[in-house]
């Protein structure tokens, strides 16, 4: 096994434990234990646990990034922008556990001042991708041309974190239908008039 695949073995084991028992107990001990190894083999790959939730991180992210590109493949117009911001939300039980780990990292971030900013690379990077989209739709007529492209990539992206974390909260709340009801709903508003 390679040393790239090795390390997302212990990502995968570090996620398990954060979902399960919270990322303050994630230690590298019992992701050692949900390993199946020695600590000593999961420091060989992370230095602390901050690295490990880093790299956890990333794979969030990387994943989200590759499910948006996957779903605009082939659309056109708001039917893109839609899909993109579909693929960031829970629709199916098999979302909640990326969504857990995003939310624990939040928490743990807090009065860490490295983990901070690169959360909020990420989140920029998320906006620039959104308002490119947005970009796009209002250079095509598609959406009205007097909006604040970042204010509204900001809107998309608050919308879909309220979904998300209502969905770890309480996934009875937000079935599928009307997570997508509430991304459209506000969709209609940036539209431009015919």
């Amino acid at each position: 096994m390679s040393y790239s695949d090795r390390r997302l073995e212990v990502t995968e084991a570090a996620w398990r434990v954060i979902i399960r028992e919270g990322l303050d107990r994630a230690s590298m001990r019992a992701i050692a234990q949900e390993l199946g190894s020695s600590t000593g083999v999961v420091t060989h790959y992370f230095r602390d646990k901050d690295e490990l939730t880093l790299f956890a991180l990333e794979r969030v992210f990387e994943n989200l990034f590759e499910d948006m590109k996957t779903c605009a493949e082939g659309r056109q117009g708001i039917d893109r922008l839609e899909q993109m911001i579909f693929a960031a939300l829970p629709f199916e039980t098999k979302g909640i556990p990326g969504w857990q780990v995003w939310i624990a990292f939040l928490g743990y971030a807090i009065g860490r001042e490295k983990l901070i900013e690169e959360h909020q690379k990420r989140y920029d990077l998320l906006r620039q991708i959104l308002c490119q989209e947005l970009a796009e739709l209002q250079a095509a007529k598609l959406i009205r041309g007097d909006l604040d492209l970042t204010l509204e990539a900001n809107a998309l992206i608050a919308i879909v974190d309220g979904i998300g974390t209502g969905v770890v909260i309480n996934p009875e709340q937000f079935p599928s239908d009307q997570q997508k009801y509430l991304v459209q709903r506000h969709i209609k508003t940036l539209l431009a008039t015919p």
